[in-house]
């Protein structure tokens, strides 16, 4: 895998100067079409789930409407190219559940009570045939990686013998493949694939690592990337393709440390990290200085970037981005990034 910069614009999807007061904390999702899907808290005191383009703007479900059965959302939303919407809710009823919201207004709930005593935390991952990767916690206690297809939700990894916890969140392709971060019972740190039933390690703490980032990411091919620290002390982005392990970008590059990076069919896309003495920032080539889309204390819109969030939900396969940013003069925006051809 080898990043190539491509400049960047950046699209208006929505701000919190009239209907919408708070994006914060949850990251945007972008489908194919370049269509975002968002959460928002209104001056209500409600919260609902949209989408835009950067024209308009999409109620999907809003709680103060007697059609919603969620009376909270409690996640990002995340989008796929049939317009359907996958959600963590608090229902009206009291349980947690992972909501899929179809264009046409229906709506499908999977709640804890379905084996599982508890949904999340943080958000869903969406494939193209529904499919619903989330992290839960077992009918036992015990944290676990679950997967819903159909309208039963399936655990595929769970705390005991072999994992002991789970970060971040976990991602699922085209091909029901699974990607995951989880700690183990003897202090290591791995990342986990789930195919064929089967959960196969792509990268341990041990000889070559001391840390890995809580976020990886898999494109339909199966190629895996994420942020890792080196037992040497040095950050850098990996990627995990056809059984071979390969850096993509390291410190020598300018850079202190990696938080994450995004990929999509045709590789990497862009990386968050922290240049030699900077802040953070999103980058969308190696150079700290020319490739820098935006990050903590630069100006955005004429005020200062004090927050940004977006996770592996935020990619799409044209390369755009969505992407959450708050400002010092405390406006909000939801944006697109928009490759320049």
């Amino acid at each position: 895998m080898t990043l190539h910069f491509r400049p960047y614009t950046l699209t208006r999807i929505a701000a919190n100067d009239g209907r919408f007061v708070d994006f914060a904390p949850y990251v945007p999702s972008i489908n194919d079409d370049g269509v975002v899907a968002f959460q928002a808290t209104l001056g209500d005191g409600h919260s609902g789930v949209f989408t835009g383009d950067g024209k308009s703007i999409t109620d999907v479900a809003v709680t103060a409407s007697t059609a919603c059965p969620a009376r909270l959302f409690s996640s990002h939303p995340d989008l796929n190219q049939a317009g359907k919407v996958a959600v963590y809710g608090t229902l009206k009823s009291g349980e947690e559940a992972v909501l899929l919201m179809h264009p046409d207004g229906g709506m499908a709930a999977t709640d804890a009570r379905d084996g599982f005593s508890g949904i999340g935390p943080l958000g869903p991952t969406m494939n193209e045939h529904d499919d619903v990767a989330v992290r839960a916690t077992s009918q036992y206690g015990r944290a676990c990686i679950a997967v819903r297809r159909g309208a039963q939700l399936h655990a595929i990894a769970e705390a005991g013998d072999r994992f002991c916890r789970f970060e971040g969140l976990p991602v699922v392709n085209n091909d029901g493949q699974v990607v995951f971060r989880a700690d183990l019972p003897d202090d290591r740190q791995g990342i986990f694939v789930h195919r064929d039933e089967q959960c196969a390690a792509v990268a341990m703490t041990g000889n070559d690592f001391e840390e890995i980032a809580r976020f990886p990411i898999i494109n339909d091919r199966g190629d895996v990337a994420f942020a890792a620290r080196r037992t040497s002390g040095a950050w850098g982005i990996f990627s995990a393709a056809s059984g071979r392990l390969t850096c993509v970008v390291d410190a020598e590059a300018g850079f202190e440390s990696f938080r994450g990076v995004l990929i999509n069919n045709g590789g990497p896309v862009a990386f968050y990290g922290t240049p030699a003495g900077g802040r953070l920032g999103l980058y969308t080539g190696t150079d700290p200085i020319r490739h820098r889309l935006l990050g903590l204390g630069d100006t955005v819109f004429g005020a200062t970037v004090v927050d940004f969030a977006l996770n592996p939900v935020s990619i799409n396969g044209r390369g755009q981005m969505a992407i959450r940013v708050a400002l010092g003069d405390r406006r909000q925006f939801i944006l697109r990034s928009d490759p320049v051809v």
